[in-house]
């Protein structure tokens, strides 16, 4: 019997233990999501009262009708919106061609191209940002252009700043943001598939490529959910590529959040505003709009996230 209960008690003093270790790290995770809210519903008056510590006195929805007019939010929405899918879905595709290439191909020099994929994490987008610059600004593909503009005398190169495509190119190339992650997540998926299914495919009559597109690719759901979660994200936060490469194009939410409060200083209620209170209240409401759309796709795909997360990692 008091086995039993010493048992029980161990039981119940480890879930004791295993509950506030983890609700401390959750407090720790969701303060900062707490305090923008409640510093977004906040009147400016309220944001340095020691009498408010969470709940407003009073609630007000201007911080947000503000912050939506100053970053242009339907249009920065739109623009991360068809960045984040667009270069989403072509890196999905393009990392996936690429992996499996190193994944079930032996040629020459593989793990030494591998390796240099790899070594593109550790650089910076800062280092690379004014070659790629002057790559989309001043774009010719393989000297086509010269050559062509020689014999028609047309341009001999084209501009893609302020256009999409500046990164739509280099996701469809892999060459894309953090591409190199993302070719080593399908390279390792791939790599632990079964050989079986590729010699049943070449068995029915299938080259490399149709292997590919109907055998290998289907059964990467897992690595495909994970890649273009990856890619959406950073896509979506990514400040020094938008901030160059779209030009003259409204802004995204990066840029928006970025000028938020220079913006705010000027164009808020229509006079010109230099309360920091008003300020901050209104930077809080900002960021709570641009993480918005990410918190919804996070609820959408929790479950497929986290089911990807475990395959990918067990491959």
């Amino acid at each position: 019997m008091n086995k039993k209960i010493m048992n029980k008690t161990r039981k119940t003093l480890t879930s004791v233990i295993r509950f506030s270790l983890l609700a401390a790290l959750a407090y720790q995770l969701l303060y900062p999501l707490l305090y923008m809210l409640s510093m977004a519903l906040r009147r400016p008056e309220e944001a340095m009262d020691p009498s408010v510590i969470w709940l407003p006195k009073s609630l007000t929805l201007s911080n947000f009708t503000d912050a939506l007019r100053v970053m242009d939010f339907w249009d920065a929405l739109q623009n991360s919106v068809i960045i984040g899918i667009g270069c989403g879905l072509l890196d999905v595709l393009s990392c996936a061609f690429v992996a499996y290439g190193f994944a079930r191909f032996k040629f020459r020099f593989s793990g030494l191209l591998f390796t240099l994929v790899i070594m593109t994490l550790v650089v910076p987008v800062q280092t690379i940002i004014l070659p790629l610059y002057a790559d989309m600004k001043y774009f010719d593909a393989f000297g086509i252009m010269k050559l062509t503009s020689m014999m028609t005398g047309g341009p001999e190169t084209i501009s893609l700043v302020g256009s999409y495509n500046a990164f739509f190119l280099p996701s469809l190339l892999a060459m894309g943001l953090r591409s190199g992650l993302y070719i080593f997540i399908f390279r390792q998926f791939f790599a632990g598939m079964p050989g079986e299914l590729e010699d049943a495919a070449y068995m029915d009559g299938c080259g490399p490529f149709k292997t590919f597109f109907s055998v290998m690719l289907p059964n990467a759901k897992n690595a495909m959910i994970t890649v273009f979660l990856f890619s959406f994200v950073w896509h979506w936060n990514e400040f020094y590529m938008s901030n160059l490469l779209l030009g003259n194009m409204k802004k995204n939410f990066a840029i928006a959040l970025s000028s938020l409060r220079v913006d705010l200083q000027s164009v808020v209620n229509v006079q010109t505003i230099s309360d920091p209170l008003v300020i901050v209240t209104r930077i809080q409401a900002g960021a709570l709009l641009a993480i918005l759309p990410l918190f919804i796709l996070y609820l959408v795909t929790q479950r497929y996230f986290a089911d990807s997360i475990e395959h990918v990692a067990v491959k």
